[in-house]
């Protein structure tokens, strides 16, 4: 069960991971906002600069944990074998790509079916071979992906991208109480770089909270996650006069601080309790 539960973790974050890449790089490359509002493409797919697009990789998380537990079923015949990864490749490309039971874009029944461009068809389908090729070859090859080496970063890791999900969270709930427009905060740039170095900070901090003895640690880790997850989003959104400037967010960024004081408590006291288990055996 463990090496199961292993396995199906690794192939959604390889998937999550991949998905975010390529998506990145091809939207950039083909200008989906573009593309995606071309003749009929616009009734067909959420514009890429929607809420629905901005949200999309939060839902890969379920996609990549139902790619885990069907693909245990091929655990065998994949895993560390040769061509493994072609195999991999080779199924989720006919299967999931070409030969879909419906009219998807790029397969040959939305070719056949439906109204959308061939322009859809073809620029769309380099970004869906290209991350379904990089994900069988992770997959396949666990040796070149190895979670041993980020095991102890995984606290700060979970911590970081938990403070980077709820401070998006939490920007929406200030969207929805001011009244704004759900798209106001997604072009401003300086926004999303106060949230990368929020994110930054959070690491470090929750590596040093790990690693201490220090007495007041607790008091540390809130406060330093206070200053770089409320007041310092504050500070700019008042520097730069922007449509989110509110003392609200002073009160709505505690939760995100809250969620990371428990995770990084909850791990430390776990890991006490086991020492004191192991001691008690001995």
């Amino acid at each position: 069960m463990k090496e199961n539960v292993k396995f199906i973790t690794r192939v959604m974050v390889i998937h999550v991971l991949t998905y975010c890449v390529c998506g990145a790089v091809f939207m950039a490359l083909f200008d989906y906002k573009t593309l995606y509002q071309l003749g009929n493409i616009k009734y067909f797919m959420h514009p890429a600069d929607s809420i629905s697009s901005f949200v999309g990789p939060v839902f890969q998380i379920v996609r990549g944990l139902l790619f885990g537990l069907i693909l245990l079923l091929l655990k065998e015949s994949i895993i560390q074998t040769k061509y493994g990864w072609l195999k991999l490749w080779a199924i989720l490309a006919v299967i999931g790509i070409i030969n879909t039971p419906g009219p998807a874009p790029s397969s040959i029944e939305g070719m056949v079916y439906t109204q959308l461009p061939l322009q859809l068809h073809i620029l769309g389908a380099p970004e869906i071979y290209i991350q379904t090729l990089l994900f069988s070859y992770l997959v396949a090859n666990p040796g070149r992906f190895r979670f041993q080496r980020v095991g102890k970063y995984k606290i700060p890791l979970i911590s970081a991208a938990s403070a980077g999900v709820m401070f998006s969270l939490s920007g929406m709930v200030l969207t929805l109480i001011l009244h704004l427009d759900m798209m106001a905060g997604m072009t401003d740039i300086g926004a999303f770089i106060v949230m990368l170095a929020a994110m930054l900070s959070v690491f470090f901090l929750s590596k040093w909270y790990l690693s201490t003895a220090f007495r007041f640690k607790h008091i540390v880790l809130c406060l330093g996650g206070y200053i770089v997850l409320a007041i310092m989003p504050t500070i700019y959104n008042y520097m730069m006069d922007s449509a989110f400037a509110s003392l609200l967010t002073l009160g709505i960024n505690g939760i995100p601080v809250l969620i990371l004081f428990l995770i990084n408590y909850m791990s430390v006291y776990h890991s006490e309790k086991q020492q004191k288990q192991c001691c008690t055996h001995v």
